[in-house]
């Protein structure tokens, strides 16, 4: 059963939105658009393998998370947690493509393209074991002494493996229905209602981690993005505020609320609060009486009296947020 179902990545929207809002020559763009590809093709790789999740019928419960962060001598991310009668389960879904060498002393995947091009990665065997010896220390915590499985999960036929390692069970997406049954070698650790129990744990426990706002993340000055209202018809950012009415000077589009995906750029972007001269700084606005409408009327939450008057999002979880 899907518990935390696949989750487009708001992280991966922040970037795409950053990268229009960075001027060209900016000496972070580069390597944002190198981190757009690589956070992209991981999230699709993850979708994959949820697809197949979402199909599994297994003689047993189990319970499937996306994207679970927990916390204990540090913070960490799986990609897939699964909780079954014979303990918990973690799935590091990797989606690269080539020819793959797991190498030893020092850790790493080595990564061969068809064009001859080598990449080297951080190893997934090494992040798989780290992840189950710090989920057994949560799960120890809270009194759930289970036994803590692991796999790296290949999310295309494109990856060729061809020196793998004997320190992780490594398959393919076609693998995952057989590996899990093979679960049933073991002895029942969990009872039903102990599942659901530990189901309630995760899903109180889970707290995503925060990359915004994203300048900040990446060390960039927020004075560095673009500012100005962008037009939800053409993109082109600039719009201009007459009457009640936004006008694109390149589409000629007129829109009334083209300011609210700009306000919640701001947020994923810049800060993690807004005041009337920052909105109207970002919007471009000129009327401190025309930003102060827009705030009121944006579903934010207001902090302070007067001078003091800041803004903050309801949920401090972005994909939820709509001003």
């Amino acid at each position: 059963m899907i518990i935390k179902p696949y989750s487009n990545s708001v992280h991966l929207e922040a970037m795409e939105l950053l990268a229009k809002r960075l001027p060209l020559m900016h000496p972070f763009y580069n390597k944002l658009l190198i981190e757009i590809q690589t956070t992209r093709a991981g999230d699709y790789g993850e979708k994959i393998v949820f697809k197949e999740l979402e199909k599994l019928q297994l003689p047993f419960k189990c319970f499937v998370f996306h994207k679970v962060m927990l916390r204990t001598e540090k913070t960490f991310e799986m990609d897939v947690l699964l909780i079954t009668p014979y303990g918990a389960v973690i799935l590091e879904i990797k989606n690269i493509t080539g020819k793959l060498e797991f190498k030893e002393n020092p850790s790493q995947l080595i990564q061969t393209r068809d064009s001859g091009e080598v990449n080297n990665y951080p190893c997934p065997v090494t992040q798989l074991t780290e992840y189950k010896y710090l989920l057994s220390k949560f799960l120890s915590a809270h009194n759930f002494s289970i036994p803590v499985n692991g796999a790296i999960v290949f999310a295309t036929r494109k990856s060729f493996v061809e020196t793998s390692s004997s320190k992780a069970s490594i398959l393919y997406t076609n693998e995952i229905h057989s590996y899990l049954r093979n679960l049933q070698d073991h002895t029942p650790v969990l009872t039903n209602s102990q599942i659901d129990l530990l189901k309630k744990l995760i899903l109180k426990k889970n707290s995503p981690f925060s990359y915004f706002p994203l300048t900040k993340h990446f060390y960039i000055d927020a004075s560095d993005v673009i500012r100005g209202v962008a037009c939800p018809n053409c993109g082109q950012i600039g719009m201009q505020k007459i009457q009640k009415k936004w006008y694109c000077p390149q589409c000629y589009l007129k829109d009334s609320k083209a300011h609210i995906e700009s306000l919640r750029t701001y947020f994923l972007l810049c800060n993690n609060y807004i005041t009337n001269k920052t909105c109207r700084e970002f919007l471009l606005l000129n009327s401190r009486y025309e930003a102060k409408r827009i705030l009121i009327n944006s579903s934010l939450i207001k902090i302070g009296d007067k001078k003091s008057t800041k803004y903050i999002m309801k949920s401090s979880i972005p994909r939820e947020y709509s001003p």
